[in-house]
């Protein structure tokens, strides 16, 4: 068996190296010659997935490690007979500690209060819903917008979209979709975003193109600045509009998925689907392909509040300001390829459920925020 693997997917090697032989590659630089001969492909979101890159390969099996599927043409997979799977819900629970860790920030930065806040969350799949769960988890008040979801999960109210819009903290979390009843491209414009007020908070890391940045940029300035913003995701990228992040509180290349664990997740979920794809016995364990975090426990001073404890708690572990200046210092280079060369060389880091935190009024608040019981 002929593997063609994307070069950042990790523990390829340790896991399919068995299975065939492995041939490493760009993934956003993948030509159809390149895979003529392959039996697998394995991806990341930068590859698109369709006919003029298959058209003609003896690929008979793709795996996506990764949660979302816009970059792969489903129906023309289907039609020609080459087997397929993603990664659904491999990085929910690094992506929420990106949203959590960002608004930890924003706290100790801005003093931005988002215990009392209302949160406003688009999209309820795999990450939406892990979102939502551990902010109605601490007691806040969520509103979630899916207009392919009737029922919500528990402590989560389903609203419309200009609900959600008025929460003081909006989390994005929706597919980028161009198609069917509901597409998601640019969803939110126009007067959706000039109803935005000073004070309150985006956070855009489910799919770029989902909210119109150039709108944004103009009700930003309208309003003097007073927007929290928060970016990972970006309308072309990896070509950023880099005055749209020059505006941001956070501003980072697509990693808020990049933790090392959710990563090894993605990557196991598809050598398990490709077992059972090619009828193949599994021979390595979840635990043997997913790693434990490098802090095992932390005690924090009990004479913290309730938010400044749960804040330096999850800085203590992931602080997306990191990332957030080394994206502004290695993009101001003006390479085309500075955003994949971040992506690339990702300092990863650990999830917040590799670790437990040890206080003893705010023991249940931690562990609703996704870290150790």
């Amino acid at each position: 068996m002929k593997i063609i693997a994307d070069e950042n997917m990790p523990n390829v090697e340790k896991l399919f190296s068995a299975l065939g032989d492995i041939t490493f590659a760009n993934g956003r630089s993948l030509t159809n010659s390149m895979i003529k001969d392959a039996d697998v492909l394995l991806v990341r979101s930068v590859t698109k997935v369709n006919k003029t890159l298959l058209e003609g390969t003896s690929v008979k099996y793709v795996g996506s490690a990764t949660i979302g599927t816009d970059h792969v043409d489903l129906d023309y997979l289907k039609e020609v007979g080459i087997g397929f799977n993603s990664a659904p819900g491999c990085n929910a629970d690094a992506v929420a500690d990106y949203v959590f860790s960002s608004l930890a920030h924003l706290y100790l930065n801005k003093q931005l209060n988002w215990l009392t806040s209302t949160i406003g969350i688009v999209g309820q799949g795999n990450v939406g819903q892990c979102v939502a769960a551990r902010f109605a988890a601490l007691g806040c008040s969520v509103v979630a917008y899916d207009p392919y979801t009737e029922c919500a999960i528990q402590g989560v109210k389903l609203g419309s979209l200009e609900e959600v819009m008025r929460s003081d903290i909006i989390s994005l979390h929706a597919p980028l979709t161009y198609t069917g009843q509901y597409p998601s491209a640019d969803m939110i414009q126009g007067d959706l975003i000039n109803t935005l007020q000073p004070g309150q908070t985006i956070i855009s890391a489910g799919r770029g193109g989902v909210i119109n940045e150039s709108a944004l940029m103009e009700r930003y300035r309208a309003l003097n600045g007073k927007l929290n913003l928060v970016f990972d995701v970006w309308d072309q990228e990896p070509t950023p509009n880099l005055s749209m992040a020059a505006i941001c509180d956070i501003a980072t290349p697509h990693i808020a998925g990049y933790s090392k664990q959710g990563r090894e997740k993605g990557t196991w979920q598809i050598y398990n689907s490709l077992c059972e794809f090619f009828g193949l016995s599994v021979k390595s364990r979840f635990y043997d392909a997913v790693s434990s975090g490098s802090i095992e426990e932390l005690h924090l001073n009990c004479e913290l509040s309730r938010i400044e404890s749960l804040s330096r708690a999850m800085l203590s572990i992931y602080d997306p300001s990191r990332d957030s200046n080394r994206f502004h210092q290695v993009m101001s280079s003006g390479s085309v390829s500075s955003f994949d060369w971040l992506r690339k060389y990702y300092v990863e880091r650990d999830e917040f459920n590799t670790c437990k935190i040890i206080h003893p009024k705010y023991q249940q608040a931690l562990t609703s925020i996704g870290f150790s019981e």
